[in-house]
């Protein structure tokens, strides 16, 4: 029997084609399913330039994050990653830092402006366990201005936070929804005041703190859930 071996090459390569074609997208598939850790970003840093976010060499935000600005809930794979803030439409890598990135976790990440001026990045953990009726709140001092450290305290003058020290975050506090938070310097009589109402029950807040003084604390409140 005489055997065309052009054609029979031909369909040997369709063939492979088509596995190979099915192996690519099973993986592709299983990788999806590995998108369990969350990863938040917020630039802390006033008067720096509006900045990209890049997981290993991936960008992740859609528009610049400016000062104060949030890129929320990034879903990606568990294991090492590169995370970088770069001034915006550029290759110039304002500050890293290396993470091992847990599966489902969820870490918020900092860029952070030093005391000698110098920016770098700081990452914490969330928690996102919530408490029916109250709301949950944690603390962090981005705040190189500061001459002191900062202390919490509720309108009736509970403590929550004491001698919070520059790059810190405090441990997650449960409070009553609608309570007004008091934020102190250590030393100092200046107060600022956080409304009640920025509190809601069921959900998870973080705090930072920066400053334009070395006596008074600005507040930022990044929703978690």
């Amino acid at each position: 029997m005489k055997i065309n071996t052009n054609h029979l090459i031909t369909r040997l390569a369709v063939a492979a084609t088509v596995i190979f074609s099915i192996s690519s997208c099973k993986k592709d598939n299983d990788e999806d399913l590995t998108l369990n850790s969350k990863l938040s970003f917020v630039n802390t840093v006033e008067g720096s330039v509006a900045q990209d976010v890049y997981i290993n060499d991936l960008k992740v935000n859609t528009s610049a994050v400016a000062y104060t600005n949030t890129v929320t809930d990034v879903n990606t794979s568990s294991g090492s990653k590169t995370l970088s803030f770069k001034n915006t439409g550029t290759a110039t890598v304002a500050a890293s830092a290396n993470i091992s990135a847990e599966a489902n976790s969820s870490h918020t990440v900092f860029l952070v402006k030093q005391a000698n001026g110098s920016l770098a990045v700081n990452t914490y953990a969330n928690d996102e366990t919530t408490t029916s009726g109250k709301a949950k709140v944690r603390f962090i001092n981005v705040a190189p201005l500061l001459s002191n450290a900062i202390n919490v305290t509720t309108s009736v003058g509970t403590n929550l936070v004491s001698n919070l020290l520059f790059r810190t975050a405090s441990a997650y506090q449960t409070v009553d929804a609608n309570t007004s938070l008091n934020i102190t310097m250590t030393g100092s009589l200046e107060v600022t005041t956080i409304a009640g109402s920025e509190l809601q029950a069921g959900k998870n807040y973080i705090i930072w703190f920066d400053s334009s003084t070395s006596t008074k604390a600005k507040y930022h409140i990044v929703i978690q859930k």
